[in-house]
């Protein structure tokens, strides 16, 4: 206290804020930190307490504080006994600037927080870094300007502290007698003059945080989110071929043994997660509709989020089990993700971006390996750019090159190219395809895509509502899907409810068409299914088929491959009723040849043996 005995009121008013902002720094970035991860309730009790220094009036706030803190106070009494004064002294002060600065602190922090793409972390910890690593090398550096933005309001608003300095501290010359303070003192006086000389040093001050304040923001403004458009397409450099040329390919890895299983239990309000699999197939795809646990397998697998119940083992290892309390942490389970947008750390170059897994590796060999994971992606010329300076196709091969750069035991994809064009799909598919095949990682696909599913997974795996459908070889799920909901994901567009007619004649109720089957269907099958790329028009039967039906054409949706064609059956048997028409998929050339039998009259609706799939 005696250090700042007689000093002006500006001084005092700087160095006061200046430790106030301090001090509560820390204290708001940690609750920021904690409450961004609440939801209802909770989250607004703590937004309601932690920002009512800011609404409540500052003498109110000061009389509580002098309750607390005076020398018979709660507070006050045992200080008093360590010989600590805090009213009416300059701690006094610095508590009152800190009081009114923390809401200010806590909430521009916790509004850059939530700004970050949450897979960023996530990322981060599934590529080996812990918990402290991604906090200093990605969540510190992203909310840099939230944190100077908060820093320069936190300031201006401790040197403009009145109310609660007044109760708390009093009005002492030359100890507590901030700036405003002094105001109050001279116009009490009249001295009008000295007033307006310390109102000016006021109005200075924080015109210049408030500067700062814009200066942090446009700096954030900067650091584009990574799933923010990137730069001007027309003033982007031509981008380079998705597929690298094969001199720039690693060599072909041996393959090593790989064993998944897992048994997993989650709940999620009235949504259950029950799904178990043990599998030794290093390319799996997941398919499933919206909501179905698709993205939340994955989490679960890599440890982003831990499951209520289940076990979960890779090649050996167990990275969860719950009945014995193990749960390794995601930088420890070796499992890479790689997400539906890149990810990429904005504020680090695309070679910092593919080696930050490689932290623990010495410098030469680091760059070694990131130079020909770049090559393997052709992005070496892109080395030292940033990620919003690439096209959406070169961020996902670098979000690639990253996650194998590491060579982890299992690759999870969660949908990486379902924001691409169609022609960049395909390329990044085939680079996708041909690198892991190089890396011997094993993947696990998430994606609504069932051709991207089939080109890339030797098995596939349905679910639904958080329960397994079906698993197989992908041939054998896409011709035997066995179920309504997994023919309709495979891609079955013709469906339709049977009525059993005798042992082996059954009448698909939606076309109005009678079925002769070659052998009993089980009774548990109560639909049918015909992929409309199997089905054939012509204006004559096709010679082999299974079944013949007359049709008559009701639209034609043309597209720049293929053409869809309605029809619906000429006759149906009596009492049928309305019929749905039937979806047919042609190539462009098979449907032009088509023309004149269309307009002379019905065509004829085929179907090849062994293509009625069963459904139950």
């Amino acid at each position: 206290m005696e250090a700042v005995q007689g000093l002006s009121p500006l001084v005092l008013s700087l160095r006061s804020a200046a430790l106030a902002v301090l001090l509560v720094t820390p204290a708001g970035f940690l609750a920021a930190d904690r409450v961004r991860r609440w939801r209802g309730a909770r989250r607004a009790t703590a937004d309601l307490l932690l920002l009512s220094p800011l609404v409540l009036p500052p003498t109110v706030l000061g009389f509580v504080l002098l309750q607390l803190l005076g020398r018979y106070g709660p507070l006050g009494e045992p200080l008093a006994r360590l010989g600590l004064e805090m009213v009416f002294s300059w701690p006094a002060t610095v508590l009152s600037a800190a009081m009114a600065a923390f809401p200010l602190m806590y909430r521009t922090l916790l509004a850059s927080l939530e700004q970050l793409d949450p897979g960023l972390e996530g990322v981060a910890r599934s590529l080996g870094a812990g918990p402290w690593r991604v906090w200093r090398r990605i969540t510190l550096p992203l909310v840099l300007p939230g944190l100077g933005a908060g820093l320069s309001l936190g300031y201006a608003r401790a040197l403009g502290e009145f109310g609660t300095t007044l109760m708390l501290a009093g009005n002492i010359p030359g100890r507590t007698q901030t700036l405003p303070l002094a105001i109050y003192a001279a116009v009490d006086a009249g001295d009008l003059p000295q007033a307006w000389v310390w109102t000016g040093q006021v109005l200075l001050l924080n015109g210049l945080c408030l500067g700062l304040v814009q200066l942090f923001l446009s700096r954030g403004r900067r650091l584009r989110r990574p799933g923010a458009p990137t730069a001007d397409p027309a003033r982007e450099p031509p981008p380079t071929p998705a597929m690298a040329p094969p001199a720039a390919l690693p060599p072909l890895r041996p393959r090593t043994p790989f064993r998944l299983r897992f048994d997993l239990h989650q709940r999620h309000g009235d949504f259950r997660f029950d799904l178990a699999l043990d599998t030794s197939c290093r390319q799996l795809a997941i398919l499933g509709p919206s909501g179905a646990g698709k993205s939340l397998l994955l989490r679960l697998l890599a440890g982003l989020e831990r499951p209520q119940a289940g076990r979960i083992e890779l090649n050996g290892r167990v990275l969860f089990d719950a009945e014995r309390g193990l749960d390794l942490p995601p930088e420890r389970r070796r499992i890479a993700v790689m997400l539906q947008h890149d990810a990429l750390f904005p504020h680090l170059s695309v070679a910092a971006n593919v080696g930050f897994g490689l932290a623990h590796l010495p410098p030469a060999e680091r760059h070694a390996r990131v130079a020909a994971q770049l090559a393997a992606v052709g992005l070496q010329e892109q080395a030292r750019r940033f990620p919003a300076q690439l096209s959406g196709g070169q961020q996902q091969r670098a979000a690639l090159a990253r996650a194998l750069v590491t060579e982890p035991d299992l690759l999870l994809l969660d949908e990486p190219l379902s924001s691409q064009d169609a022609h960049r799909r395909r390329r990044l598919q085939q680079l996708i395809e041909e690198l892991v095949a190089r890396s011997g990682v094993p993947t696990l696909l998430v994606t609504h895509d069932m051709e991207e599913a089939y080109r890339l997974s030797e098995e596939l795996l349905v679910i639904d509502r958080g329960a397994l459908l079906r698993h197989g070889p992908r041939r054998e799920v896409f011709e035997h899907p066995g179920a309504v909901t997994v023919a309709r994901l495979t891609g079955c567009k013709n469906i339709s409810a049977v009525q059993r007619l005798g042992p082996t004649r059954l009448r698909a109720l939606a076309w109005g068409l009678d079925l002769e089957l070659p052998k009993p269907l089980e009774a548990a099958v109560r639909h049918v299914g015909m992929r409309a790329n199997h089905l054939e028009l012509a204006a004559a039967p096709v010679s082999g088929a299974a079944h013949h039906w007359p049709c008559r054409v009701t639209r034609v949706s043309e597209g720049p491959l293929h053409v869809t064609v309605f029809v619906v059956p000429e006759a149906s048997p009596a009492g049928a009723g309305p019929v749905e028409p039937i979806l047919v998929e042609l190539r462009r050339r098979v449907w032009g040849a088509l023309g004149q039998a269309v307009a002379a009259g019905p065509l004829v609706l085929s179907l090849p043996a062994g293509c009625l799939l069963p459904l139950r």
